[in-house]
């Protein structure tokens, strides 16, 4: 989109008030919200998190966007799960945190800035010719920069002061449930102790520490084979021969659904590191103020721990209808879908994000990763009784 026409777009969802996409230049990120505040070379948006809760806002100069978009599947889908979350009460702290106060005929960032810095609050920032998601508290003002202070969640020890023109700054995003915590973690940050990561690769102990993870009810994070971009975090809920369950944490550390996972398809585990003290904290004051998990969802589920651990998942989702999200060998996508026809080793797997009917076979030894029973299942389940 040319400037003129992504600023037609901004401005005719303000004065909408539309529902949009806004994508980022060269990535494929992109934020779903309302436009709050449309200034002279960037806007606000109130923003919502993929599964529909409204959480925090973010600032896009008007040169870090490629396009508007007003309709289309995916905001349909969004706005599916903005009423559901608010039919629901999914848990959020919207509206609980002093709303920023922006006059739009003078620059937004510099407004921001000063603000976030009186308040101490973290933000997000996104800075030209930098792939780096940099989370911090601006500590310094001027005219046409600002310093910030740099945090690392993963990393205690990696302590920053950056110099950061306006002219640099792509994106900044700001309050949130995430960066709420952050924030709060920060306050201490002078009593923050980095601990030395514990990791163990995969050569044949992970049952054993699983079992101690388990006994220990502790928290910890397990890389995947092949999947550098992702990994798991939470607690060991059932295990046998093959595979762990774990009862999993979201970045908030609420519950965030269950994933089972083949011990051969796991790279490494981590016991100790900053990032799982970072989640211990978010889930202290998750459970000091009831925000442990969204209503709707289970996190008391039991498991056995016998041979049949897999099939006995399996076949319980196929009787309540629940998604599931699969990775077998030998594809490197994700499937996702509801099953059906159960027997001892193998199932259908009914997909819905394919066309219509396409159904795909699967062995449960082909099974290297399952996740299941999290909000976004619960919303796609959802969705599929609405078209029902």
């Amino acid at each position: 989109m040319t400037m003129d026409a992504i600023l037609m777009s901004l401005m005719a969802a303000l004065n909408e008030r539309l529902l949009i996409n806004v994508y980022q230049r060269d990535t494929d990120d992109f934020y779903t919200g309302y436009v709050q505040i449309l200034g002279q070379n960037s806007v606000i948006l109130a923003t919502y998190s993929d599964a529909g809760i409204a959480d925090g806002s973010v600032l896009i100069a008007f040169n870090a966007i490629d396009q508007v978009e007003f309709a289309g599947d995916d905001l349909d889908n969004m706005s599916f799960r903005i009423a559901v979350a608010e039919d629901e009460h999914f848990l959020s702290i919207h509206n609980q945190e002093a709303p920023l106060k922006f006059n739009p005929k003078t620059s937004l960032l510099p407004q921001l800035a000063k603000q976030v810095q009186a308040s101490g609050q973290m933000v997000m920032v996104i800075l030209a010719d930098d792939d780096a998601y940099l989370e911090g508290q601006i500590t310094a003002l001027a005219d046409d920069r600002f310093t910030l202070a740099v945090f690392n969640k993963f990393n205690y020890t990696d302590v920053r002061y950056l110099q950061v023109d306006f002219s640099d700054v792509l994106v900044i995003e700001f309050q949130g449930l995430d960066l709420y915590l952050e924030t709060l973690l920060v306050k201490q940050r002078d009593q923050l102790k980095h601990v030395r990561t514990e990791l163990h690769q995969n050569d044949g102990q992970l049952p054993a520490i699983f079992r101690d993870a388990q006994v220990n009810q502790a928290v910890v994070s397990v890389m995947p084979k092949d999947r550098e971009d992702q990994f798991y975090v939470g607690t060991v809920r059932a295990i046998n021969d093959e595979v762990v369950v774990l009862s999993l944490k979201d970045r908030a550390s609420q519950f965030g659904g269950y994933a089972v996972i083949r011990f051969t398809a796991i790279q490494s585990v981590i016991t100790a590191s900053d990032y799982l003290q970072t989640m211990a904290f978010y889930q202290k004051w998750d459970e000091a103020n009831h925000f442990t998990q969204q209503p709707v969802l289970n996190a008391d589920r039991e498991f056995e721990g016998g041979p049949d651990l897999l099939p006995q998942i399996i076949s319980e989702a196929a009787n309540f209808g629940q998604v599931l999200r699969i990775r077998i060998a030998g594809e490197d996508d994700h499937l996702l879908g509801y099953p059906s026809d159960v027997n001892d080793t193998t199932f259908t797997l009914n997909l819905i994000e394919a066309e219509t009917g396409d159904q795909v076979p699967i062995r449960f030894d082909q099974i290297l990763e399952l996740a299941f029973g999290h909000i976004y299942s619960y919303l796609q389940e959802a969705q599929l009784n609405s078209r029902d």
